[in-house]
């Protein structure tokens, strides 16, 4: 394909063709998507692995339920809200498991990534200069809330070299947000200032969409979304595996939003070869995640209904609502 067409130049290595020979990359990136580098395999030593695929998965199935039964006894709104909560849960993602967005038509569609590149919100997230990507995928498990934020602060303008490496932790919005102001502040010096709003899932669905376009519209907002990921692709593993279980309902995720997209453009790249579905204006407004694990290779999109759903899930043991958080630079750079 030819590089998409902004305002800003791109080389033709940041996002493929379909066409880049494994020289070139070691990886393979599916047609449309940026080439972002796969983090290197984890080394573990003998006792990380015993730790890790051993005691853990034996371990943490006793641990939880007995952590929830000591909040039923001794926390009485925990008491009322958690049977229900749970159940929600459980029939979002199990619902999910039989219609995954994986599956769906618009999951990674080549006319919609085309499309996609166009908008300022995902250029943003391009090197005006070199046309290489600005976003990475996390190290391992549990670092997905720290990759966000580099993602982000590097859309802003902040060196990959300055900026701390990634760390575990960062799950939380209100933590969250007071660490990307802290990394901006001291990695520029003081000369970034950023400020954050934090929009619980428990909003309305029109609400939602529209701090999500109204922020997206805003070259000086990012957007980092906490979301449920099994509400969209449901059970990825064997659920009746206690530690499967539990990850599924519990294990919330951190991405970029990068872009939402309103209704399909005619199609003037003719190498994606692929045409739009008819009858498919339900699944729209789409809004395009660069999801940090790399195992979903890159961008995806889901449908502003679908990812509400999972961003209006409960945290079951905080009893509160995952979100979206729009990220300011009040300084311009």
């Amino acid at each position: 394909m030819s590089p998409p067409t902004a305002t800003a130049p791109v080389d033709d290595d940041d996002i493929d063709d379909g066409n880049v020979s494994e020289q070139q990359h070691p990886h393979h990136y599916p047609p449309h998507q940026l080439a972002v580098d796969h983090p290197p395999p984890l080394i573990k030593s003998m006792a990380q692995l015993i730790i890790f695929h051993g005691l853990i998965p034996l371990i943490l199935p006793i641990l939880a339920p007995a952590a929830i039964a000591y909040k039923v006894l001794t926390d009485h709104s925990f008491r009322i809200t958690f049977p229900p909560a749970s159940y929600k849960l459980y029939s979002l993602v199990n619902s999910a498991t039989t219609s995954p967005i994986s599956k769906a038509w618009y999951y990674q569609h080549p006319s919609l990534l085309n499309q996609l590149w166009k908008l300022a919100s995902a250029r943003a997230y391009i090197d005006t200069s070199t046309g290489m990507p600005l976003v990475e995928y996390q190290m391992q498990e549990g670092y997905c809330g720290s990759a966000t934020q580099r993602c982000i602060l590097r859309s802003f303008g902040l060196s990959n070299t300055i900026l701390p490496p990634q760390q575990r932790g960062e799950s939380k919005p209100i933590p969250w947000c007071t660490h990307i102001t802290q990394i901006a502040n001291e990695s520029s010096n003081g000369t970034m200032s950023l400020s954050t709003q934090i929009i619980e899932g428990n909003v309305s669905y029109d609400e939602f969409v529209s701090k999500l376009r109204n922020g997206l519209a805003n070259p000086n907002v990012r957007i980092a979304c906490n979301f449920l990921r099994s509400v969209l692709m449901g059970f990825e593993k064997i659920r009746y595996l206690p530690i499967n279980l539990m990850f599924s309902l519990m294990g919330g995720h951190f991405s970029p939003i990068i872009g939402m997209i309103d209704q399909p453009q005619p199609e003037d790249d003719s190498t994606t070869n692929t045409t739009i579905p008819e009858e498919v204006g339900d699944d729209y407004p789409l809004v395009a995640i660069f999801d940090t694990n790399h195992k979903y290779n890159g961008v995806y999109f889901v449908p502003a209904k679908r990812l509400y759903e999972a961003v209006n899930t409960v945290d079951l043991f905080n009893n509160s609502h995952r979100a979206i958080i729009l990220v300011e630079n009040n300084e311009t750079r």
